[in-house]
């Protein structure tokens, strides 16, 4: 029978490559890599680095000690920690942590890359050498973390059907993830319009008009490909076509004919331009502004009372 000692007081193997893979984590993240190998990575180090290298300082012998008397003779009650129940706590432990922390640093730093990466390296620094320490002083009962090869044991037909099938789901489950992994996320197309006043607030939008008014119009592309845009201007959506304006111009609004314009947007990129129209026929109306992309449509539209000008 072969054994492979992974770790002991004298050997902390597991928490040195624990620490390793941490290290390995930050640089790549620092360096710019972008990757599967860096989200398996960073899966690892969020959701169980830093909760094992906690464990380990918590409990650096095999048992933990639940309770004990103090009375004579002195009777002590221990648990004996599994790799199984290591792992669970490890989870835990380190998904509390880091959420904890996000919280903090959310309010006290901002939550950004480099806040997050140095809250990880601190911690698990911390957390190792912790380990490290409290296992090479804690003799009794000492954690030995060891793996046993050609014990000669036989396993029954239904235990080596269920190891098949577990490795086999195991298996499964590392292309699954990674194959979602190396998917580029689906981007949601979709744009924004905004109007406002001459002071870009909504507040200043003209209700009462005399003649000629302005408005501001934004529209900003959130599409994941270049786009092209039509903006109609309209009194009312009663027209039944529709003309081309010229942005520098003041448009004259009818009732029976839509003002239109078209422009192209790079992803992320915006537009911004003031229109210049007037309405004729006075009494209350409502101006609306119709973004058409594709098969999508936004709509705006604004109350505005005209007077006569005199």
């Amino acid at each position: 029978m072969k054994e492979l000692i992974f770790s002991s007081p004298t050997r902390p193997i597991d928490l040195i490559i624990n620490l390793v893979i941490v290290l390995l984590t930050l640089f790549l993240s620092i360096s710019g890599y972008d990757g599967i190998v860096l989200n398996i990575l960073a899966f690892y180090t969020i959701f169980f680095a830093v909760g094992y290298a906690l464990v380990s300082t918590l409990f650096p012998n095999k048992t933990a000690l639940l309770s004990q008397s103090f009375t004579l003779p002195r009777v002590e009650k221990t648990h004996e920690i599994s790799l199984l129940e290591r792992i669970a706590l490890s989870v835990a432990l380190s998904a509390a942590v880091i959420g904890i922390t996000g919280v903090l640093l959310t309010r006290v730093l901002g939550l950004n890359e480099v806040t997050v990466l140095l809250e990880i390296l601190i911690f698990i620094l911390i957390f190792t050498l912790l380990a490290i320490y409290r296992r090479a002083s804690r003799l009794r009962d000492p954690f030995i973390l060891r793996f046993s090869f050609g014990t000669g044991k036989k396993y029954t037909r239904a235990e080596k059907s269920l190891t098949i099938i577990v490795a086999a789901a195991f298996i499964v489950f590392l292309a699954v993830a990674a194959d979602s992994l190396a998917k580029e996320p689906q981007q949601e197309n979709f744009a924004e319009i905004y109007i406002s006043g001459s002071d870009g607030t909504t507040e200043s939008l003209p209700s009462t008009i005399s003649g000629a008014a302005n408005v501001n119009l934004n529209i900003v592309s959130h599409m994941s490909e270049t786009t092209q845009f039509t903006l109609i201007v309209s009194d009312g959506l009663g027209y039944a076509q529709t003309a081309y304006f010229n942005q520098s111009q003041v448009i004259s609004l009818d009732s029976s004919i839509g003002r239109s314009t078209s422009f192209y947007l790079e992803p992320g990129e915006s537009y911004e331009f003031t229109l210049y129209f007037s309405i004729m026929s006075p009494g209350d109306h409502l101006v609306y502004f119709t973004l058409v992309s594709g098969e999508d449509t936004l709509q705006l539209w604004m109350p505005v009372n005209v007077t006569y000008s005199e």
